[in-house]
């Protein structure tokens, strides 16, 4: 597989890449910023060249093959992915059998002519529609199994020529009986009974065989048929049989573009509000605690700041008397991108504490938001009575990245570098994690928690609160993270010396973002601070001493 191939492929996986993120990424692009000449100079051509051997490595990276392994090899299908000249470039294990039968024994690599005709004359992909459905080719394998051709247009930036890709799919007998998708079961609401009949109809019964498999009545097969029929908005067995398997085959399908999905009590939708600027753009935002409490203005790093509260708040703002005002800043969350964010978000807040008619207000930062608050506040009129930074990822002056650690430090380097690289790399880096967020992410989350935090985090679930937080992100905001992760590893340049408002700084020991020596050196160029070290806790210190922080 070349690199164009597997960069666009790549991009549209859902699995489970074991180390990709941490030991793969960061390694890679820390070894080769170690041995390039200089990171200093942006005209450095040996950078950039370094920089485009990092994406090839990560581009060509065995480990990312993981990913198809784990999803694919449990498909309900034999899958073999085709690129555009039609030659194979995937298959996973249970079509090891069926790729030697449909290609052609004269010609090395190449699928019989037969079949190569076929799919040319399909209908062609239509280029709006991301979910084309199933066309069952008139084709069988060795055992007179169905063949299915679907094909999708891969476009993994805006500007870049669409790739095309076939995946030829066969029922795989083993996974005949695995339960159907259960977004799909939820968006049909299909009773049990009318799951059973679609199982066995996918399977290739007929009315009198589904009958007998499930001992019931033809009529009653005929009944749920026609119930299925109306809940699908079909009316043959075919159209069906098509629907659930387009569905199911939807794997490779941009996985960026799929609704905001939440489970936690504080995703509920039951807080959320908006405002509409002067210019147009509504501003979505989560409200909690008494209205008329005390405001605490939140600006959160965990890509979708709605769920950035922790379950028990309820009880807690109440009894602080505490008003949690959390909006979603542009592209992030349910705040559409503008053009030009963050550079213009210090003024659209303000509009929007207007709007609100906040008076007196705190404002808390947590990790890399903190350097958005810290840009807000240096702006701020006087209703900022008081700056919450918790896990500070804070960085005024170039040394201060000299304190980040782990992805942020290479993070920080390139974006000195070249910020559309930076942007290239960090890309790359979100949409791995990205693979299975449900299973990756929350694996990686509970490597990263601090060891005074771990019963809190399971007693209140707060690690499916975060994946929630990133799946608002990650799935459908990538222009305002990716804006914002420039922004917020580029030095402010504040004059610190004249900041007089309180600030508190709350840090973990355990945290895994920045140094102890480099909260205590930020802290320190503040004339009014309070610095807060918490031992045991990490950079989710937010969550675990939320009352404390917020009291």
């Amino acid at each position: 597989m070349n690199d164009s191939h597997f960069s666009s492929l790549i991009y549209r996986i859902i699995g489970k890449p074991e180390r990709w993120h941490d030991d793969y990424i960061v390694e890679i692009m820390q070894r080769y910023l170690d041995e390039s000449d200089s990171v200093d100079n942006p005209l450095n051509l040996a950078e950039l060249a370094a920089g485009d051997q990092i994406i090839s490595r990560l581009k060509q990276g065995n480990v990312a093959l993981t990913a198809f392994n784990t999803l694919l090899d449990k498909s309900r299908f034999q899958m073999i992915i085709l690129d555009e000249h039609l030659e194979p470039i995937y298959h996973n294990k249970s079509a090891g059998g069926l790729i030697k039968y449909l290609q052609d024994p004269e010609a090395t690599g190449k699928l019989k002519q037969e079949l190569v005709d076929q799919i040319q004359t399909a209908p062609e992909v239509n280029p709006e529609n991301k979910h084309n459905v199933l066309q069952a080719l008139d084709f069988q394998d060795a055992q007179g199994d169905q063949l299915y051709l679907r094909s999708i247009q891969s476009q993994v930036r805006t500007n870049a020529r669409p790739t095309l890709f076939h995946i030829l799919m066969v029922l795989d007998e083993e996974h005949a009986n695995l339960s159907l998708n259960s977004d799909l079961i939820a968006q049909y609401g299909f009773t049990r009974k009318e799951q059973n009949v679609l199982l066995s109809l996918i399977r290739g019964n007929g009315i009198s065989e589904m009958a007998e498999e499930l001992f019931v009545s033809e009529n009653t097969i005929k009944s749920h048929l026609k119930s299925i029929y109306t809940k699908t908005n079909t009316k043959s067995q075919a159209a069906v049989i098509s629907l659930i398997l387009t569905n199911e085959s939807q794997v490779l399908d941009s996985y960026f573009d799929t609704d905001i999905t939440t489970s936690s009590v504080t995703g509920s939708g039951l807080h959320d509000k908006s405002v509409t600027l002067a210019c147009g753009h509504e501003v979505a935002y989560c409200d909690y605690g008494p209205a008329d409490g005390r405001p605490l203005l939140v600006f959160h790093s965990g890509f979708g700041s709605r769920l950035a509260i922790p379950p028990n708040y309820e009880e807690i703002c109440e009894r602080h008397n505490r008003r949690v005002i959390i909006p979603d800043r542009p592209g992030i969350g349910k705040t559409l991108f503008m053009e030009g964010h963050p550079d213009n978000w210090n003024q659209q807040l303000t509009e929007f504490l207007d709007l609100l008619e906040i008076g007196d207000y705190d404002l808390l930062g947590s990790i890399i938001a903190c350097q958005m608050a810290m840009s807000f506040a240096d702006q701020a009129d006087n209703r900022l009575q008081r700056l919450i930074l918790t896990s500070p990822v804070f960085l005024n002056t170039r040394e201060h990245t000299e304190y980040l650690t782990e992805i942020l430090a290479p993070a920080a380097r390139y974006v000195r570098l070249s910020p559309q690289f930076a942007r290239e790399i960090y890309e790359l880096w979100l949409k791995s994690v990205t693979l299975n967020l449900d299973e990756h992410y929350a694996s990686m989350l509970e490597g990263s928690i601090g060891s005074a935090e771990e019963t809190l985090f399971r007693e209140q679930e707060i690690i499916q609160l975060l994946t929630d937080v990133f799946k608002e992100g990650a799935r459908q905001s990538l222009d305002g993270i990716l804006n914002e992760m420039i922004f917020c590893m580029t030095p402010l340049n504040l004059d610190l010396a004249s900041f007089k408002l309180p600030v508190d700084i709350w840090y973990g020991t355990e945290d895994k973002r920045i140094t102890r020596e480099g909260v205590e050196q930020i802290a320190s160029e503040f004339p009014n601070h309070t610095l807060h070290i918490k031992e045991g806790y990490s950079e989710h210190i937010y969550y675990a001493l939320f009352e404390e922080i917020i009291a």
